[in-house]
């Protein structure tokens, strides 16, 4: 079948040209298209056809099956536009009848029209990347590997001059950007640009100290306009012609908007995030010929990368200027955040025209509409331009779990004598806890402390002081302490603290409330420290000043090696490690850490939980210490051991109810590790128990339920009086929101599910959730204008295990038309322009008596188990909905379950009813309706090939699947948020 010299694929007789076809091709993707077409196939019951022969015949490609049938099923032809929502959103091509991708590249491109208007997480995610919520996208080519076992060393293959331009537009993240460029393996020229005022005498010693590899640090002031494009295009122009090799990133905060925080730390560390991420970019360009740039995936919350933005035109005369060709009507993949490594050679397009600053606007905090936005977008096309190829990069760890990554420290085999120095001071903390009863007891008690404190005291890098914390109230076992070590008291080397009452944890606190070393040790009084440890800690402390916390491995009672190598993972799981080796700075406690007192057995894990938050702890690889309960452990507090290979044991976590406690605290991370299932709470507002079956809005809920429940959650329905009943374990509450409003609980993520009475919800109540799904699209356009990101379309749905054309039809009434639904105890319009024209309607529902004649009601309830044979023995179902819900849009879920069940549905008029490409019959007046009924009635092949493709429809975009989809895309996302804010 050919489609060219002027091919029919749009409405009745429309025409397109060639070059329009070609161009629809040019931005189709095949395999998007294919796996959705696949996908609404498998959704098929034994035996039925959802989508005829014909549409899948082999003779013809995707496009074509696209370009004929595909578009007129609501299909979309790639990832980055969306065929429903732009007809949605642009009603009068719809009503034109055409197909609306062609529409968008002829018509909607030139006038800015958005290719997705309501947005769908569409993006294609790495399969190599650990990602949990949001995920970087785009043609992502290449997967970096964060850590590498071989040591990264200069190859000779690599880019011999490679020029780094840095645009130090905010001086206060010089740290955070040398801390990047320290991970180059290689030597490099550094460029640097600063605004008027700086102190670029500091700064050049700052970077020229701290980044050793740097030939020659170039730092120059610049006027402020053309953000970081300007400074290195005009500034920096001779250096750069002068390299082989150009890496250019900025120091961005992007002050415009909070969800853009992290955009900065996602494009370092996909480019620098560590020597081996470095040294395998190099690599790339050292072996790969064809390519010419590289840049990370596109940042998670750009939604609509890649698009021209305003600067379309200024796109195309820059780009005639540089000699090339047309502007793409679609805009190439390009380095958004203006991070990128690239081929010098390709920059001469761009240099050669010779711009200034003045060609530059003076900055008032444009978000888009620049030379500088323009400049960025044309960077993608420089390697075509040059014949070779831009591609983009990921990381496997995601940017977000950089700081987490394992380190370790092995002391030298025979411990030398301290050197170097200075140390830092450590204070040691040890409480003293009860219950004692027995004198024996008592004894053995004391005992065991005073060998734990001289192993403290005696060690070979001497504590600054030891902290005793009595909570015990045992007078006997403070004695023989005071009476041990009175010379250590007197000089304050020992310090006794007493509380009246409280626990390890209250004790614990008491002593960091003042204690003065720089280091923070915690002793059990159980444990022996070997005379050498405090001596590792401070070397390796001093040797990795960016570390804040320490442990090492401890022999457990039963000889079993408890410590290991770190994961996050492994702790959130369990206490691996065990307080008696753990050591953080002081800092940490001075900016408010704490352990929590009321968890007791889990208090420690608790604050280890806390303290490595931000940051991994260093493992010192070296045992020394011990627990001394039924162990002859005291040689290992007369010797030092040689350092041994760590071997984890088992992980013995506090009694059970502590560790769900602590595990309760930490839950956010949990879930982002996977380590706990996410529990929603569904709440509809149905009043009362013996009347919820009457609420459509619960069997809706249920049906949701059962599918997150099937993507791995924990559910829970809860109707209007248990809607306020606190379960601790919930993460998430998903609010159908009708005739009552919910107030949200700040303990979880609250979503709404704006599904029906428009009138009685506020902007104001919207902002109070996380996240509104909002079912109709023309009120979602309005709220989506108003919150932005906060919301999104997301219409109502049918259960396609409970609707659909095999359900059981034994004992089913079969009727010309039914209409199910309670009267409202109001006149309803459908109902009564069947009456008005004597048309045999059958009415199901409660409070109907007195508002239509008794011989149209056929039952005051239709099972909700039983609702799709209805539907389905019935030749015709109807619909209407309440007034104001017409005029915004929002589809009544009947018409859903009804379409899924394989019914013909006829309804009155509601806004956006184009989205159903003329599946649903609509009218206006009860002549209409009679029209409408008496020909479908009498058409009995049009009727079934009506249905027939308004349940291919629904099937194909309103399964409950698909909603629970995109329920669980925005909830991780949002969990991920608030972990990092909780950290």
């Amino acid at each position: 079948m050919t489609l060219q010299g002027g091919s029919t694929l749009g409405a009745a007789g429309a025409q397109i040209t060639p070059e329009l076809e070609a161009l629809a091709r040019q931005h189709f993707d095949a395999p998007f298209y294919r796996a959705t077409v696949a996908a609404c196939a498998a959704q098929a019951r034994p035996g039925e056809e959802v989508l005829p022969a014909e549409m899948l015949a082999q003779d013809q490609d995707a496009a074509t099956h696209f370009l004929i049938h595909g578009w007129r099923l609501g299909l979309s032809p790639n990832r980055w536009f969306d065929t429903l929502g732009y007809l949605a959103a642009n009603p009068e091509v719809a009503a034109m009848g055409i197909n609306p991708f062609l529409h968008y590249l002829e018509v909607g491109l030139p006038e800015g029209r958005r290719a997705m208007p309501f947005f769908l997480d569409r993006t294609r995610h790495v399969a190599e990347g650990r990602r949990f919520g949001r995920a970087e996208y785009g043609p992502i080519r290449h997967s970096l590997q964060l850590n590498s076992a071989q040591e990264v060393v200069q190859k000779k293959g690599w880019p011999q001059r490679l020029a780094v331009h840095l645009h130090l537009f905010y001086p206060d993240m010089i740290e955070r950007c040398i801390l990047l460029l320290q991970r180059l393996p290689c030597d490099f020229d550094l460029l640097v640009s600063v605004c008027a005022g700086a102190d670029v005498v500091g700064l050049q010693h700052r970077l020229s100290r701290g980044l050793p590899r740097a030939r020659r640090v170039v730092l120059r002031q610049v006027e402020n306009r053309g953000r970081d494009v300007a400074p290195w295009l005009v500034t920096f122009r001779d250096e750069i012609r002068q390299s082989d090799l150009f890496l250019h990133l900025h120091s961005k905060k992007s002050p415009h908007g909070s969800y853009h925080e992290g955009w900065f730390d996602f494009l370092g560390h996909t480019l620098l995030g560590s020597q081996a991420v470095a040294a395998q970019i190099l690599d790339l360009f050292a072996t790969d010929c064809e390519l010419g740039m590289l840049a990370p995936g596109y940042w998670p919350l750009l939604r609509r990368a890649p698009n021209y933005g305003k600067v379309r035109d200024l796109c195309a005369h820059l780009l005639a200027r540089m000699g090339g060709p047309d502007l793409p009507a679609v805009c190439p993949d390009f380095p958004a955040g203006s991070f990128f490594f690239c081929r010098s050679q390709l920059l001469k397009p761009l240099l050669d025209l010779e711009l200034t600053f003045r060609d530059f606007p003076a900055e008032a905090g444009q978000i888009c509409g620049t030379l500088s936005h323009a400049i960025e977008r044309l960077l993608g096309q420089l390697p075509q331009l040059a014949g070779l190829r831009f591609d983009m990069l990921s990381v496997d760890v995601p940017f977000e779990q950089a700081e987490q990554q394992p380190r370790s420290y092995r002391p030298a085999a025979q411990a030398a004598a301290e050197a170097g120095g200075p140390f830092p001071s450590v204070s040691v903390i040890c409480p003293v806890t009860g219950p004692v009863v027995s004198a024996a007891e008592q004894a053995q008690s004391a005992n065991a402390l005073v060998e734990t404190l001289a192993s403290a005291l005696m060690q070979s890098h001497a504590p600054l002081e030891v902290v005793l914390v009595d909570v015990s109230g045992v007078d006997a076992i403070l004695a023989q302490v005071t009476a041990r070590f009175a010379t250590e008291i007197a000089v304050g080397q020992l310090r006794l603290l007493a509380l009246s009452e409280g626990n390890a944890a209250t004790a614990r606190n008491a002593a960091l409330d003042c204690a003065q070393g720089e280091i923070i040790a915690y002793l059990e009084q159980d444990v022996l420290w070997a005379p050498g440890y405090l001596s590792e800690v401070v070397k390796a402390v001093a040797e990795h000043p960016e570390a804040t916390c320490l442990y090492s491995d401890l022999v457990q009672a039963n000889g079993a090696l408890k410590g290991g190598a770190y994961a996050r993972e492994d702790l959130l799981a369990g206490d691996f490690i065990d307080l008696a080796t753990f050591v953080h700075r002081r800092s940490l406690s001075d900016g408010g850490l704490r352990f929590a007192a009321d968890l007791r057995a889990g208090a420690g894990w608790d604050f280890m939980l806390q303290a490595t938050a931000q940051k991994a702890p260093l493992h010192l690889d070296y045992v020394a210490c011990a627990r001394i309960k039924d162990l002859p452990a005291r040689n290992l507090a007369g010797k030092d051991p040689a350092p041994v290979a760590s071997v984890t044991a088992p992980v013995l976590p506090p009694p059970p109810p502590a560790a769900r406690v602590v595990q309760l605290r930490h839950r956010n991370e949990r879930l982002y590790w996977g380590q706990e299932a996410m529990q929603i709470a569904l709440k509809v507002p149905a009043p009362r128990p013996e009347f919820k079956h009457r609420w459509g809005d619960l069997h809706l809920a249920n049906s949701l339920a059962r599918a997150l429940e099937r993507l791995g959650c924990r559910t829970r329905v809860d109707i209007l009086p248990d809607w306020y009943n606190h379960h601790p374990e919930d993460d998430a509450t998903l609010v159908f929101r009708g005739v009552t409003p919910y107030v949200p609980d700040p303990r979880h993520v609250n979503l709404m599910w704006h599904i029906s009475h428009p009138s009685r919800v506020s902007l104001e109540e919207m902002r109070g959730f996380d996240h509104v799904f909002v079912s109709a699209y023309p009120e979602a356009e309005q709220v989506i204008a108003a919150l932005g990101m906060q919301a999104s379309a997301m219409l109502q749905c049918a259960d396609p295990d409970l609707f659909h054309p095999q359900v059981d039809l034994q004992d089913a009434p079969r009727h010309d038309l039914l209409f199910v639904g309670n009267s409202r105890k109001t006149t309803r319009w459908m109902p009564q322009a069947c009456v008005a024209r004597d048309l045999p309607v059958a009415v199901y529902g409660a409070e109907w008596d007195g508002l239509i004649p008794p011989q149209y009601l056929r039952g005051t309830h239709v099972p909700n188990d039983r609702l799709a044979a209805y539907y389905r023995a019935s030749r015709i179902v109807l619909n209407d909905h309440w007034p104001d819900m017409a005029a915004r849009g929002f589809v009544s879920n009947r018409i859903m379950d009804a379409g899924m069940a394989g019914a013909l549905v006829i309804s009155d008029h509601f806004k956006g009813e184009d989205i159903f490409m003329g599946q649903v019959v609509t009218c206006g007046t009860a002549d209409e309706v009679e029209e409408a009924v008496r020909y479908y009635l009498a058409n009995e092949t049009a009727r079934l090939e009506k249905a027939a493709a308004f349940r291919r429809l629904v099937l194909l975009h309103h399964r409950v699947d698909q909603r629970a989809t995109q329920v669980m895309q925005v909830l991780k996302a949002l969990i991920r948020d608030r972990m990092q804010r909780l950290r």
